[in-house]
């Protein structure tokens, strides 16, 4: 089940009062309808109330009266059961069959990544942290009191559940493997930090996507970037193809160190950005242009030639930046060693970077985190939700054309 997304509450008062004065205008059974205090969590608890029926009917392949061959079971009435969440408590009736096999999803999610939202809220409410603030925020959004044993309380059925994800076994070879970390503010000693979160995704041989862990460290330095490889390779990662990731001293240094036979490629976006923001103005459009078009080319020989004549055209005004466009070159073109059709998606680290933005988006209104272990908290349950939804997508790349491209290099060596 989807995580839920709402407006915040202030955002909903102004939605309601424009469409307060809408209906002054033009009185409707619509304006009415939205004047009603709880429309929202009605609303909200309407659709839970369907998704939940939709799930029992496929737990029992009928529906309600219907007769038919696939039927795995009957319905032996409901039961009711609350859901908190961000819109107030929710009273769902949840169907029961007669073997009393029926297990929705619907309350699964929420123990993970809306019980890691709600511990994040409770947490800074218990510390102290703008105590009159999010206090308020936590009733808005919750709908529920806070209190230091219902923190204890959440915290002890939901950390080893998250800890057991981040320890889990992973396949032994991914072909890619994509690498990258954002930052978020943390309470650390009474002071408030910037602290990394780190995030493996692998792209496994059957061209699935798998988000293989989380990690929130101090910075992206070597020890850091050590420990996270160590700890794959402990959970039974030792093969892979190609790494995408940014030009960070400290990935390097422990991929040299770790996976030395691994091929390296770095984001072209970064590249290219970064390059804009090293040039004079009055070229930073034309050198944009010409390191794209260069990229762009259709095999890897091609693509050096032109990545050479952009560098000369920029040492006739910048000798450095030129070196430096030269130097990175292979790094920036390792991905056409690959099938030609997996180029578009393992020459950056975009797939990852939305993964980070989904990840931002769903964190903004905590702002700060009350401590180190509740952003880890949050960001491993939103991964497992996002693993989870990767499920469906068994097929992201093709992946026989990569074995097909191996055994031809292969028949060309022997």
């Amino acid at each position: 089940m989807a995580f839920l997304h709402v407006k915040t509450n202030r955002q909903w008062r102004k939605t309601i009062m424009a469409r307060r004065e809408h209906g002054k205008r033009g009185p409707g059974k619509q304006g009415a309808w939205l004047d009603e205090p709880d429309f929202l969590r009605d609303l909200v608890g309407k659709v839970l109330q369907q998704v939940l029926e939709a799930e029992f009917t496929s737990h029992v392949g009928a529906g309600r009266h219907e007769r038919t061959e696939a039927r795995r079971g009957y319905r032996n009435g409901s039961y009711e059961r609350d859901l908190v969440t961000r819109v107030g408590r929710i009273t769902l009736r949840v169907p029961r069959d007669r073997a009393g096999t029926f297990s929705p999803g619907l309350f699964c999610s929420y123990q993970r990544s809306e019980k890691a939202f709600l511990l994040a809220l409770m947490e800074m409410y218990v510390q102290g942290t703008s105590t009159r603030k999010v206090g308020q925020v936590t009733e808005a959004l919750c709908g529920v009191s806070v209190s230091k044993d219902q923190v204890s309380d959440l915290m002890a059925g939901l950390d080893p559940t998250l800890a057991a994800w981040r320890r889990r076994p992973v396949r032994e070879h991914y072909p890619y493997v994509y690498i990258d970390g954002t930052y978020y503010k943390v309470r650390q000693e009474g002071r408030v930090v910037s602290m990394a979160a780190l995030l493996v995704l692998g792209v496994n041989p059957e061209g699935g996507r798998e988000l293989l862990a989380a990690s929130v460290v101090h910075e992206e330095n070597e020890a850091d970037y050590l420990e996270l490889l160590r700890d794959l390779k402990a959970r039974g990662l030792q093969q892979v193809d190609l790494v995408i990731g940014d030009d960070h001293a400290g990935l390097k240094a422990a991929l040299a160190r770790e996976f030395p036979r691994s091929g390296k490629q770095r984001c072209w976006v970064h590249v290219i950005r970064n390059l804009s923001q090293r040039c004079p103005a009055r070229h930073r459009a034309e050198t944009r242009a010409r390191l794209t078009q260069a990229l762009q080319a259709p095999g890897r020989e091609e693509a050096e030639q032109a990545v050479r004549q952009v560098a000369q055209w920029v040492a006739t005004w910048d000798e450095a930046l030129a070196d430096w466009l030269e130097e990175l070159a292979p790094e920036l073109l390792a991905h056409m060693e690959f099938p030609r059709s997996h180029w578009l998606k393992i020459r950056s680290n975009n797939m990852l970077e939305r993964v980070n933005e989904e990840l931002r988006r769903r964190v903004r209104v905590l702002r700060i985190f009350p401590n180190r272990a509740s952003c880890l908290r949050l960001v491993t349950a939103l991964a497992i939700e996002q693993d989870e939804d990767w499920l469906t997508d068994r097929r992201y790349l093709n992946m026989a054309l990569l074995m097909d491209s191996k055994d031809e290099a292969w028949r060309k060596v022997g």
